[in-house]
């Protein structure tokens, strides 16, 4: 699905926080080309679409919570505290939202597209793990703490915001330029190009045996790397591209909830229902009316 326009869905109750003016003319910003950036608390209801080659860069870094993107060619991912998902420049469009009951929590920042933060091996998208909780809590503590910088504006504010904004800076590229990470960085691209071949036919049945040999790898060692990647197996990579494949398609169009059961896999109606229903908490028939009246409500109040 492409994503034709930048739009941010702002749920009821929400925190959020954006980087002013004065805080983006700090030297390491400045350096960094840190075009905009911010610190959010968003319930259920909160989503963003970035449309592709948008001409800058996107950092996004789950605190606490959950989140979901869900990219144009289909792959769609959860993301937990600690993660640090990258969008270059040149990649494709996605959905970041927020998943499950819990706020997910999120730092986020945006680059100019010729930043020397971004490495550029990154041409589309990866996501890197922040080394500890530590770490994690770290990030929370200087986020807040340029908040509170800059609303106080006392005579030593700068230097504590540059101070704060460099070592957030530090953990970021500590985070994106691993050191010694060769083999988990080919994981994740061989896994892109395997789920970017899967999504190309979401009504295959797709067996696990199947994506091994397409991985060149045992069944055993794609369980393990998708365990170590994703938190999760292959099959259940599977249901959720074919379940977030689903969600687009009722989203995003009219075609007969029949047909779109058929279009990821599903020869039986009844199955495909249940499926849906255990993986969002609602039937299918249930979702696309929840869709149409937030885009008609969207609609009345642009």
């Amino acid at each position: 699905m492409k994503y034709l326009k930048e739009v941010i869905h702002s749920p009821k109750r929400f925190e959020q926080w954006h980087l002013s003016p004065s805080i983006l003319e700090v030297y390491p910003f400045r350096l960094a080309m840190v075009r905009h950036g911010g610190y959010g608390l968003h319930d259920i209801d909160f989503y963003v679409e970035r449309i592709s080659s948008r001409g800058f860069s996107a950092v996004v870094i789950t605190l606490s919570g959950r989140g979901r993107f869900t990219m144009e060619d289909g792959t769609s991912f959860l993301v937990h505290p600690g993660d640090v998902f990258v969008s270059s420049a040149s990649g494709q469009g996605h959905i970041e939202e927020t998943e499950g009951p819990e706020p997910w929590e999120q730092l986020w920042l945006l680059f100019s597209d010729n930043s020397g933060i971004i490495p550029d091996s990154i041409d589309d998208y990866d996501v890197f793990q922040i080394d500890s909780k530590r770490e994690t809590s770290f990030i929370r503590e200087l986020v807040r703490n340029i908040i509170d910088e800059d609303l106080y504006e006392g005579s030593t504010s700068l230097k504590s915001i540059e101070l704060s904004a460099e070592l957030l800076l530090l953990i970021i590229q500590r985070a994106i330029r691993p050191a010694g990470n060769t083999e988990s960085r080919l994981h994740h691209s061989q896994l892109a190009a395997l789920w970017s071949e899967v999504a190309k036919d979401m009504s295959e049945p797709w067996k696990v045996e199947d994506l091994a040999k397409m991985m060149n790898c045992s069944r055993s060692q794609l369980t393990r790397i998708c365990n170590d990647i994703y938190h999760k197996s292959p099959g259940q990579k599977i249901r959720e591209m074919k379940m977030e494949n689903a969600k687009i398609l009722l989203s995003g169009s009219s075609v007969p909830i029949h047909e779109v059961a058929e279009a990821v896999g599903f020869s039986s109606l009844s199955l495909f229902s249940s499926s849906f229903s255990s993986y969002t908490g609602m039937g299918p028939r249930e979702f696309r009316k929840m869709k149409m009246e937030e885009e008609h409500s969207m609609n009345r109040n642009p």
